[in-house]
């Protein structure tokens, strides 16, 4: 990722695959944390899209990096779901929103 961006890139990309099981994830889908959290310590969260194809894997990164986090892999069926998970108005992040009310 380094080397892409070092090259000219504007941004790079966090493989997960449509089936949202390599890569960046563990065969049964699950966020390989370590892996991630060592590519933010190299690379700007801003500078990533990450391939999130399931559900839990978009809620994953909007809770670690924020409701601007760069996604990819989303079913276009999928993407009025995710947008409405981005800004509170489901119920998986709306205590994001409520919680930042209360500061």
């Amino acid at each position: 990722m380094s080397a892409e961006l070092g090259a000219g890139a504007s941004y790079v990309i966090a493989e997960a695959r449509e089936a949202g099981n390599v890569g960046i994830y563990r065969g049964s889908g699950e966020v390989r944390e370590g892996l991630v959290q060592e590519i933010l310590t190299q690379i700007p969260a801003e500078k990533i899209l990450w391939e999130a194809p399931q559900k839990a894997q978009q809620l994953y990164f909007i809770e670690l990096i924020g409701c601007n986090v760069n996604l990819g892999n989303i079913a276009p069926t999928e993407v009025i779901a995710m947008e409405a998970m981005r800004v509170g108005l489901r119920g998986d992040t709306f205590h994001m929103f409520l919680d930042k009310a209360n500061s």
